[in-house]
């Protein structure tokens, strides 16, 4: 079936219609979704999933907002993914806080890629004993390479505390740390 009739079909409220624009359209938002949505952040795939049945339920639910002269039916599957993934994804980055524990060796921050695997331990070991929420906003800014503005945003904190702690923490990590680490942080 091709566009055109997808969209009689859709206007007609035609399940058969609505099956093929899903079993067309799919795989092509599961990419736009991704996009938006990856496993780096914390997304699985049951999120995209999700995010791509919203789309289909508007779709069937409110397809007098498709307007054909605007553009095609794929073109506007793919912009209300879009805007669905990045409300997902702002509604989530709001919400969720970045734990130490969650960390894993791999997401080791940009900053100690030549440090040898034995002070990995002595950096581990020294953030474990900061305290919160300086903790939180050392690992947003190392670890996930988030900018103090929008530590503040996402921690509801000033500016100006973020990068007070910041400061702090790196004091105090000084003083604990192996010569090695001291250099990588400075």
């Amino acid at each position: 079936m091709d566009e055109s009739k997808i969209i009689k079909g859709l206007k007609a409220r035609e399940e058969k219609a609505f099956s093929e624009a899903i079993e067309g359209y799919s795989r092509l938002l599961w990419v736009v979704a991704g996009r938006h949505l990856s496993k780096a952040d914390g997304f699985s795939d049951r999120d995209i999933e999700e995010c791509i049945a919203d789309v289909f339920f508007d779709l069937w639910r409110q397809n007098e907002r498709y307007d054909s002269n605007k553009g095609s039916l794929k073109s506007y599957l793919c912009v209300l993914t879009s805007r669905k993934a990045i409300s997902r994804y702002r509604k989530a980055s709001q919400t969720k806080i970045l734990s130490f524990e969650d960390l894993r060796p791999d997401d080791e921050p940009y900053y100690i890629e030549m440090v040898d695997g034995a002070d990995h331990h002595s950096l581990y070991t020294a953030i474990a004993e900061l305290p919160e929420p300086t903790r939180e906003v050392l690992i947003r800014r190392y670890f996930y390479e988030q900018q103090p503005g929008a530590i503040a945003a996402k921690m509801h904190l000033p500016k100006k505390e973020v990068e007070n702690r910041l400061y702090r923490a790196k004091q105090s990590l000084s003083r604990t740390l192996p010569q090695s680490l001291k250099e990588a942080l400075s």
